[in-house]
């Protein structure tokens, strides 16, 4: 009798790394978290323990990345119930993409007497990251800062309204709060 050999060959499967987001200034860490990654090509029911997850450019780990995206890179499945001699894996990158960071602008609180005019309306910006300033921050233009008080207006509370205007940063995005007059 004639003996035909049964040849059973490696099964694709592809494992790919989760994408992900974060705001300037904060740090995140991958390792080999199940929610790391997803994969397509199991059979039997089979389960991936975990897959090691790299933050290539380190655009998770590093506060100071600025925004965009960065790669997420895959390697080393192990555990769970498959065996990687019964697959050809291919391990496909993932992103982080790290969002603005805000900035809240705030018009100062005021006072003056019935018939004087206005002081300066000026204000404050808060929240900046990484140690950052205005200056190191990068931040541009002035947001616009203005009530509808006059010298002839009586006396009462007016709102001190903030406002964008002009101002801009390529790591912060900006929310704005009025003061009172």
């Amino acid at each position: 009798g004639n003996t035909t050999a049964l040849t059973i060959n490696r099964k694709a499967l592809t494992i790919t790394a989760s994408n992900d987001s974060k705001t300037y200034g904060a740090t995140k860490t991958y390792g080999a978290g199940s929610s790391s990654f997803t994969s397509s090509g199991l059979v039997n029911s089979e389960t991936i323990g975990s897959v090691t997850v790299t933050d290539t450019n380190s655009g998770g780990l590093n506060t100071a990345a600025a925004g965009g995206t960065y790669a997420l890179t895959p390697s080393l499945a192990t555990g769970g119930t498959f065996s990687t001699s019964n697959y050809d894996i291919t391990y496909t990158p993932g992103t982080v993409t790290v969002n603005k960071a805000t900035l809240t602008v705030t018009a100062a609180d005021k006072s003056r007497v019935y018939g004087d005019s206005n002081p300066s309306l000026t204000y404050g910006i808060t929240g900046y990251v990484n140690s950052e300033n205005a200056t190191s921050a990068g931040v541009t233009g002035d947001p616009t800062i203005s009530t509808t008080a006059t010298a002839a207006s009586s006396v009462n509370t007016y709102t001190i309204t903030s406002a964008a205007n002009n101002l801009a940063a390529a790591n912060y995005q900006f929310t704005y709060v009025n003061g009172t007059l």
